[in-house]
């Protein structure tokens, strides 16, 4: 009844209060089990349909492994796909386009050593693709045996066949010994020269270090005379605030300038009593006063010996 209501619609107040918790749970659950649902076909068709069918992936020969011609191409995905083989360090050869597996011959390999198998896609090559890395190992080519006239046993001629197969088996490890170790050299020149380059910005870093370190305490010493020289200054200053500019006042005076010639002037100090003057103040006050001045007042003796 509660879930005919909420469907139906809320009669009056008191069913719509009973029903609209039970009806907005439904609704959760509704659209969790949707989503839940979209997420799970998404996923499975992502994972089955699209992506197998977009991204091919090399299934043999295996990533690294040694094989004897001819090698067996297998892969999951799109079915017609362009092959391309290469020898390491050349230039890729193109086999056509083909569908999996595919058996490639052993004339497709010139020689023993690394391989790369690619397939692209006829369109969109760039972004359709796979690669794998593999060794070839190619059998010895049995040598013609020359014929027994002189009518040696059945026993001598399975010995000498048994000591070839086990002289062209030490030839091709030694040929295996040899590639090996000229790589292992390469690996241990490469090991070194990047040794030395590790070094060398080992020691640099420990140059630059000891270099930023020194400028450091430089500046750090520099900064200490800076301090000590603005102190020097600043007492300097106070030292100077506290001196008087100007210690002695006077103007010039003719003693008598009625007569003819006239008197040299003199430089007068001091008023009657003697009292040098001290202040311009005190200098303008007799001044004024005098008849013979000749200037107005100015500083005659400083603290700095001007």
């Amino acid at each position: 009844m509660h879930i005919i209501a909420a469907l139906e619609g809320p009669r009056d107040g008191k069913e719509r209060e009973d029903g609209a918790p039970f009806a907005g749970m439904i609704r959760s659950l509704t659209t969790a089990l949707l989503c839940a649902a979209a997420i799970f076909l998404g996923d499975v068709l992502f994972r089955r349909s699209l992506l197998r069918q977009l991204q091919p992936v090399i299934l043999s020969p295996g990533d690294q492994a040694v094989v004897d011609p001819p090698v067996q191409l297998r892969w999951e995905g799109p079915q017609r796909m362009r092959v391309l083989l290469a020898v390491s360090g050349e230039t890729p050869r193109d086999l056509g386009v083909h569908e999996s597996p595919l058996n490639i011959a052993g004339d497709d390999f010139p020689r023993d050593g690394g391989y790369l198998l690619e397939v692209r896609a006829p369109s969109f090559g760039d972004w359709i693709r796979a690669s794998r890395w593999f060794q070839v190992h190619l059998p010895e080519t049995p040598r013609p045996v020359a014929a027994d006239h002189d009518g040696a046993p059945k026993e001598g001629k399975d010995l000498t066949r048994a000591l070839e197969a086990a002289r062209a088996a030490r030839d091709r490890a030694q040929g295996r010994t040899k590639f090996l170790r000229e790589e292992n050299a390469a690996l241990r020149d490469e090991s070194e020269r990047l040794s030395k380059q590790l070094e060398a910005l080992y020691k640099t870093q420990e140059d630059d270090a000891q270099h930023q370190a020194d400028l450091e305490g430089r500046l750090t010493q520099l900064a200490e005379e800076n301090r000590a020289l603005a102190e020097e200054n600043g007492a300097i200053r106070l030292r100077l605030g506290g001196v008087i500019p100007c210690t002695v006042w006077g103007y010039y005076s003719y003693p008598r300038p009625n007569t003819i010639p006239v008197t040299r002037r003199i430089l007068m100090v001091s008023d009657t009593r003697g009292q040098i003057f001290r202040a311009q103040a005190e200098c303008e006050i007799v001044r004024r006063t005098d008849p013979t001045a000749a200037s107005i007042c100015y500083c005659v003796g400083n603290s700095f010996g001007g």
